[in-house]
């Protein structure tokens, strides 16, 4: 199978652009992995940072960044024991960025490199949006690899006239 960075990086824009017709809820609770495997997607979706990012890499038919193998568990920590640390010079789109000590307190998938990365991150209602590392602040910002290799289904990006450009960030 190819590389599912590209498709990785396409949903993430996608959900982020789409938000307003295809809506997602922030919650922490039990039922924030409930849209991984499901599709059609069922809208709103409840999601929180990691399983944003346990979703995209879902949808994108990569293998669960958080090791578990899509069984609707994990979290922060789990994507950080699973994945490879690289440094902010080596960032691609594609990869996340997650932010504390520890086990982290928030996670956002890049869409675009360089000094300032810019993300698409579920934090709160009204969420995905796209954030630069440096608007979130919060430190240590540590930087994480998968693997993309496609491994599973590729779930298609859904076509919406509302916005042609799906698999882009918004233009500034």
């Amino acid at each position: 199978m190819s590389d599912g960075r590209p498709l990785v990086v396409t949903w993430a824009n996608w959900l982020a652009n789409n938000k307003t017709t295809h809506p997602a809820l922030y919650s922490e609770g039990p039922d924030r992995m409930k849209a991984i495997n499901q599709w059609p997607l069922v809208f709103p979706l409840t999601l929180d940072c990691s399983s944003f990012v346990t979703l995209v890499y879902n949808l994108s038919g990569c293998a669960d960044p958080n090791g578990m193998n899509y069984d609707h568990e994990g979290y922060t920590g789990t994507l950080i024991s699973h994945g490879t640390e690289i440094p902010l010079a080596q960032v691609q789109a594609g990869d996340i960025v997650i932010y504390g000590p520890g086990t982290g307190a928030h996670t956002a998938i890049v869409v675009q490199s360089g000094s300032n990365p810019l993300t698409v991150s579920m934090g709160q209602n009204g969420d995905p949006s796209f954030v630069h590392v440096s608007q979130d602040g919060r430190l240590p910002q540590r930087y994480f690899r998968y693997v993309t290799k496609q491994v599973g289904p590729v779930r298609a990006i859904p076509v919406s006239a509302a916005h042609p450009s799906n698999g882009k960030p918004p233009v500034k």
